[in-house]
């Protein structure tokens, strides 16, 4: 995979010293089987844009205090490799409170180390 650079000029971002102009659409990998990402994807840029956007949904990942899974469809790296290998740039939103028609997208174990109810 390139490497690239990311900066913010006085009217546009930049990727590699060149204006970019952010054309996203969302994808939450934890939502979708793995096998079906590269397809997605490659949709979205088939689609016009330049960018998946995805949450990353700590409620998934990190279940109960001390458990952080990043196995099958929580394989975030799996994932951002698959959106560069298409050529595409990621914006990735890791919370803690996600907000994605979810249960509020956090891990539960700190509410839970504390005796609280969700």
């Amino acid at each position: 995979m390139a490497s690239h650079t990311f900066e913010i000029g006085d009217d546009d971002f930049l990727v590699d010293g060149e204006p970019f102009r952010v054309i996203s659409g969302a994808l939450h990998y934890f939502r979708v089987h793995p096998d079906q990402w590269r397809e997605l994807i490659r949709m979205g840029r088939m689609m016009g844009l330049n960018t998946i956007e995805t949450y990353v949904a700590w409620n998934e990942h990190a279940p109960e205090r001390g458990v952080f899974d990043t196995a099958g469809r929580l394989d975030l790296a799996r994932f951002l490799r698959d959106v560069a290998e298409e050529g595409m740039h990621a914006i990735v939103r890791p919370g803690p409170y996600i907000c994605a028609e979810f249960d509020g997208g956090r891990s539960r174990s700190p509410q839970r180390a504390r005796g609280r109810r969700l």
